[in-house]
Formats: C-alpha cells, structure tokens, sequence
C-alpha cells in the first residue's frame, strides 16, 4: 500500500467513524478530503452517496444535502477555556460581598455558556441514529449501488484478505446493508468481475479460465450457469466489436442488428432504457446506438445516456442517438450531453455501418495513445 492509500484508507476509517456518530457534515469533510487527492476515487464516490442517502433520511432534500455535502468543512473546535464548563469564566460584580457563611456561593446559571453545537446536538436527539437504529433510515437505490462499486474494488483482484473482510464488515454497517443483502450483491460482483476478466484474458491471446475460476471463487454451478454468457462474450470478443442497441420499435431493432451483424459486429439488444442498464452488469459494449423516445416505462434516451456516462468505464465509449425527429432542439440537447454522433430515421444502412465503423476506429485510437 502506497501512502497515497493509507492517506485515503486512514481517512475512509475516520469518516466511517464519524458516521455512525451521526456527525454527518464532518465524515463529508473527510471525503472531501479524499476527493482533493484523488479526484475519482470509488470510495469517495460511494461513501459521498451514502453520506447524502442519510441527509434524505433527515428530511434534507436532496438539492440541499449535495450543496451540504459539497460544503462540508469540520465544525469548530471548542476553544480551550471554554471546555470546562464546571469552571465557568465570569465577570465579578463590582459590588461583590466577600464569601463567607452567612453568603454563599449562589448558583451559577451555565445556560450562557451553552454553544451552538450543542443546540444542534439536541436537534438531532429527536431523529433516529445511525448508529443504533439502521433499519429505521431510509438507504436509497443509489447507496446500494455505492456499496456494490465499493465491493467491485475490493474484489477486483480475486479472493478478498482478511484485512478486506474486516473493511467490507465496516462498510456493510455503514451502508445498512443486511447479511441477506451482501450475499446477493458480492455474488453478483463476483460472477460480473469474473466475465470482465475472461474478456481481458482473451484478448491476451490466453483460452483456460481456471485460474480465474479460482481467483474469483467460481463454483461449479455457477459456471454452468454462466456457460451461455461466456459463449456470447466469447462471440462477440472475436467479431469487429460488440454494440448495445436500445430502441422499443421491435420490428426496427431487428433491422439494424442484423444490418450491423452482416457488417461483422455482435449486438445485444434492449427495448427499454431500464433493461439496457441490466444488460451493463454482465458486458461492456464497445459502442451504444441508442433511441430517445422510449413509451416505456420511463426513462429516456437522454437519461439512460447521462447514467452510462455516469459509469467510470463507459467515459469514452462511443454513443450514438437515434430518433425519427428531425427536431434542432433535439439535436442540440444530444450535443450539449456530449454524445458522439445523432442519426435520423429511417436509418441509411451504409451511413450507420461507416458511422459505427469510424466511431469504433477512433475509439481505439485514442485508447492506443493513451
């Protein structure tokens, strides 16, 4: 471990801690923290979720809970002649009578001396905690998902050490994640992360995955089931590229699978955004053509691209829009989000094979050089 690592290790264990005291605002300066040293850290981006899932909890929207987050600095420590509050520091009257029996020392009124943090403290009395009561704090999608790219990491190099385990046992209380719920999640992380690696090792001229077997605890069922996965990951490994495409038009997605098929390429398809994102956990496409309009349920193309660019991984892969609106508004905001290119329907055969074919070359180009 460099120290660049156990900076940000060190720094993980103190937000943690801070959290399960409830100090919400001070485990974000600590991440903030990670942030400034390591802009795209995953366990920032994941405990920064977390942190803003529990601020919802509280009853802060979610507009303020990411300003609060952003802003997060540490509360002011309590200067050291105040701490003591059985010393009160007060000003003698000047017609003060001498201490003696017959005038004793009269009460002192403390209530001056009680600070702002405390006001807080007692405000947040009447809230559940973190720390004890769990199951009464609301852990959005998005926290469960942080936990997941958290244990993606953890994983990424196979079996996880006993010091990761104990980390992994920190995070799952943190994230209120049950016992039930990270049996699920981390087999799922396994099975996803096992599938990336075949892909890497193929393309390393490498054919015997029973080193990865081993190195990601792949048990006989679980590679029997997983058997029609490979054998697509497989096929598409030694096509000229593997696409997602997204559009609900069934009769028109079979069209251009099978244009962009002839053309060398494997497709996956999906006839809503929702499922595309689930097709995500098991491949990596080298490019996505994608439709806006979708009639259900509910997300847009707009949006399924805003969540895929949101994915580390997925920064540069190239991503093309498709609609039967020939609408400027449309085509600017497709730019404005950033994606590669915009296609009209009905689609030219030939301009989508030489639009994919360039996209693709490029995007390998640039990989090259970096």
């Amino acid at each position: 471990m460099n120290e660049l690592q156990k900076n940000i290790s060190d720094l993980l264990r103190l937000a943690d801690k801070e959290i399960k005291n409830s100090n919400l605002e001070n485990a974000m300066a600590y991440i903030n923290k990670i942030f400034a040293m390591e802009q795209k850290n995953v366990y920032a981006k994941a405990y920064r979720e977390r942190i803003i899932s529990l601020m919802e909890a509280k009853g802060i929207s979610r507009i303020d809970a990411e300003r609060r987050a952003l802003e997060a600095k540490f509360i002011e420590q309590i200067p050291e002649q105040i701490k003591d509050i059985s010393k009160p520091i007060v000003e003698e009257p000047k017609d003060a009578k001498p201490i003696s029996a017959s005038n004793p020392i009269p009460p002192i009124d403390t209530a001056p001396l009680k600070w702002k943090w405390v006001a807080q403290e007692q405000q947040q009395n009447d809230k559940p905690t973190i720390q004890s009561k769990h199951h009464l704090i609301k852990r959005s999608i998005v926290a469960s998902e942080a936990y997941k790219t958290l244990l993606m990491e953890i994983w990424s190099d196979g079996a996880i050490t006993p010091d990761e385990q104990a980390r992994v046992e920190s995070m799952r209380e943190t994230f209120a994640i049950t016992q039930d719920e990270h049996a699920v999640i981390e087999n799922d992380v396994r099975l996803t992360l096992y599938l990336n690696s075949i892909k890497e090792e193929w393309r390393k001229g490498v054919t015997n995955f029973d080193a990865l077997r081993k190195k990601f605890l792949i048990t006989d069922q679980e590679q029997i089931s997983l058997e029609p996965k490979v054998f697509q990951l497989l096929q598409s490994l030694q096509s000229n590229g593997s696409v997602l495409l997204l559009d609900d038009e069934v009769p028109f997605l079979t069209l251009i699978k099978g244009v962009l098929s002839e053309g060398g390429y494997y497709c996956f398809t999906a006839t809503t955004a929702e499922e595309g994102l689930q097709l995500l956990d098991t491949m990596t496409p080298d490019i996505v053509v994608c439709d806006i309009n979708f009639t259900k349920p509910n997300m847009s193309g707009f949006a399924f691209y805003e969540k895929f660019r949101s994915i580390d991984k997925f920064l540069a892969t190239p991503f093309i829009f498709l609609s039967a609106l020939d609408q400027d508004v449309l085509i600017r905001t497709g730019k404005k989000l950033g994606a590669d290119d915009y296609l009209l329907k009905p689609i030219d055969t030939e301009m989508l094979l030489a639009t994919v074919e360039g996209k693709l070359r490029r995007s390998r180009e640039l990989r090259r050089a970096n």
